[in-house]
């Protein structure tokens, strides 16, 4: 790929997955803010374009292992990846963090009135916008596309397809990343990039490093889900007639 200033970060991490872990380096957004012009997220983050530029071409030459380039692999795949992957792991993590949340803010919120009160509520009010999500995708969305992928094989779908549910579904499902994205903000400026306190006993400490953990992943499934599933979903529903 060639990466120019104007080329978006979105497109970059569409293309270039292993350039995804420059950004997170440098604490570039390339999941909800990611479709912006990498000249001027690195001018407002204070980093060199060429700077960013020559990390994202060495880490494109190592050797790719195991990574699988989801913009040309099936999009039933991916979602089973993103199942698997993600939805599976946040059905863990959702409960263990809040209750860790409420725990933490228990114990040691009155030595810190103005981070951990704060911090509970945010990631409660994460998990429930979360919950609802991930139903709605499973539910609704990801059966969706399954039967656009089966129409655009030519195979009859399983059941008779709305064409043009994609496009105000995935608008709601983009809207809602970038409420999480919002909160993923919050959690992070709250926790100060996840550095516990001096005081911090073990579970203050586990709950920092699990709320990190939480926040990368997170940030990887929107990802992609926004810049991958989301644009090829709604162009192969264009090519079945989903627009006329």
């Amino acid at each position: 790929m060639n990466v120019t200033p104007q080329t978006t970060v979105a497109e970059i991490a569409g293309a270039m997955p292993r350039a995804i872990p420059v950004f997170q380096k440098h604490g570039i957004d390339f999941c909800c803010g990611g479709r912006r012009a990498l000249s001027e997220v690195c001018s407002e983050r204070g980093v060199g374009f060429d700077t960013i530029l020559g990390e994202i071409e060495a880490a494109g030459q190592r050797p790719a292992g195991a990574d699988t380039d989801w913009a040309t692999e099936p999009l039933g795949a991916l979602i089973d990846h993103i199942l698997a992957r993600f939805h599976a792991g946040l059905k863990q993590e959702l409960p263990r963090l809040l209750a860790l949340a409420e725990k933490v803010a228990t114990v040691h919120g009155a030595n810190h009135p103005d981070t951990l009160p704060a911090l509970r509520d945010t990631f409660g009010a994460l998990k429930e916008e979360l919950d609802a999500h991930l139903d709605k995708e499973e539910n609704v969305l990801f059966p969706y596309v399954r039967e656009l992928e089966t129409a655009a094989r030519g195979l009859r779908p399983a059941f008779s397809i709305p064409l043009g549910l994609a496009s105000g579904a995935i608008g709601v499902m983009e809207r809602e990343h970038e409420v999480a994205g919002l909160a993923l903000k919050t959690i992070h400026r709250l926790t100060e990039g996840f550095r516990p306190p001096d005081d911090a006993c073990g579970s203050f400490r586990a709950l920092y490093a699990g709320l990190e953990i939480f926040e990368a992943d997170l940030h990887t499934h929107i990802h992609l889900e926004n810049n991958i599933l989301f644009p090829r979903a709604m162009n192969m529903e264009r090519k079945l007639g989903g627009d006329r």
